[in-house]
């Protein structure tokens, strides 16, 4: 894939590499692999630029729980000031902060809402597995090998029952309630 190479971009790769650690780095930068791959898929269209800057900040603040605040909710604030010093206008910079915080939401409509929900398709399949079977296998490999895994689902896994912890009420805890989701992240079929 070749992603723009923009200040919007650069800004946001340099917030997420100062932010967290490699393994939820490689994450944001496969999530909006999956995600743009996933988007071509449904037939969506979607503004590159705009895609991996919302992957590349959908996480940036989980590595950090703020108790009682949604990782996504801080994040999206974090996102549209790093969009905003990078000189997006102003609609730009507010569809890339929805993204953030939508993302961690259930049943996000593409139709509505089609930059949050490939920014959450990308990361389901980078979690999860969901969707795995729609992308060619050696794609979803080559993204792989672009950016290791670095045995993503344990490390993940255990920021999200983090997050969970610091925010009881949030998103997080209710999908790892309901859905098993840090449970379901550690059994995702990629051998990490």
């Amino acid at each position: 894939m070749r992603w723009p190479d923009t200040a919007l971009v650069r800004a946001a790769d340099e917030a997420c590499r100062t932010s967290v650690s490699p393994v939820t780095v490689g994450h944001s930068w496969r999530t909006a692999a999956f995600g743009l791959a996933l988007a071509q898929v449904d037939g969506l269209r979607i503004d590159v630029e705009h895609l991996l800057a919302a992957s590349l900040l959908h996480d940036v603040t989980l590595e950090r729980p703020t108790p009682g605040r949604c990782f996504a909710v801080v994040g999206a604030l974090h996102a549209l000031e790093v969009a905003q010093r990078a000189g997006a206008d102003e609609a730009a910079a507010r569809a890339i902060a929805d993204a953030v915080c939508i993302h961690v939401t259930p049943g996000i409509d593409p139709s509505r809402h089609p930059l949050g929900a490939m920014v959450s398709a990308g990361a389901a399949l980078d979690l999860l597995g969901m969707r795995l079977c729609e992308l060619a296998p050696a794609f979803v490999a080559a993204v792989g090998t672009r950016h290791p895994r670095l045995r993503a689902s344990r490390a993940l896994a255990t920021l999200w029952r983090a997050e969970g912890r610091a925010v009881p009420a949030g998103r997080a805890a209710f999908l790892d309630r309901v859905a098993l989701f840090s449970l379901v992240m550690r059994m995702a079929p990629f051998g990490d």
